[in-house]
């Protein structure tokens, strides 16, 4: 379905301060929410949403309706911000950029050393699987 949008922050604000009433962001947010998850396989698939908010966990399948309802009481299950139970692929990591990557805030986040022991972690796990490209496609399925 595509790359998400990372302009997200209105999931996780949601009321005003003193729980007066629902942001027009978060409601804005959540029609947009729906309008994508309508729009993946799943929602044919399973016959409604994934409900995201704190109670169902994505466990329930519900209407449209109801999954707003939802939301605009309980809010969303922490930290979903790649929305991939509702159509979205999570974004590619290339490890390989080398030694002098350094992210545009000029903080070194992960030492590559790091990563190219946990790719070989997986790799092992994964049954020595040889080609980035096949790891990926797998993880993928």
């Amino acid at each position: 379905m595509g790359e998400p949008s990372f302009n997200r922050a209105w999931m996780y604000d949601r009321c005003y301060s003193g729980r007066w009433g629902l942001k027009e962001s978060f409601v804005l947010g959540v029609e947009e929410f729906v309008r994508v998850a309508r729009q993946s396989r799943y929602f044919e698939l399973e016959g409604g949403i994934r409900c995201p908010c704190i109670k169902c966990d994505c466990t329930r399948i519900l209407t449209d309706e109801v999954v707003k309802v939802h939301l605009y009481k309980k809010g969303f299950i922490p930290n979903y911000w790649i929305w991939t139970l509702h159509g979205e692929d999570m974004p590619a990591i290339d490890l390989y950029e080398g030694d002098n990557y350094v992210p545009k805030d000029g903080v070194r986040i992960v030492e590559m050393e790091q990563l190219c022991d946990m790719e070989e972690m997986v790799n092992n796990g994964l049954c020595n699987i040889p080609n980035r490209y096949y790891l990926i496609k797998y993880l993928n399925m």
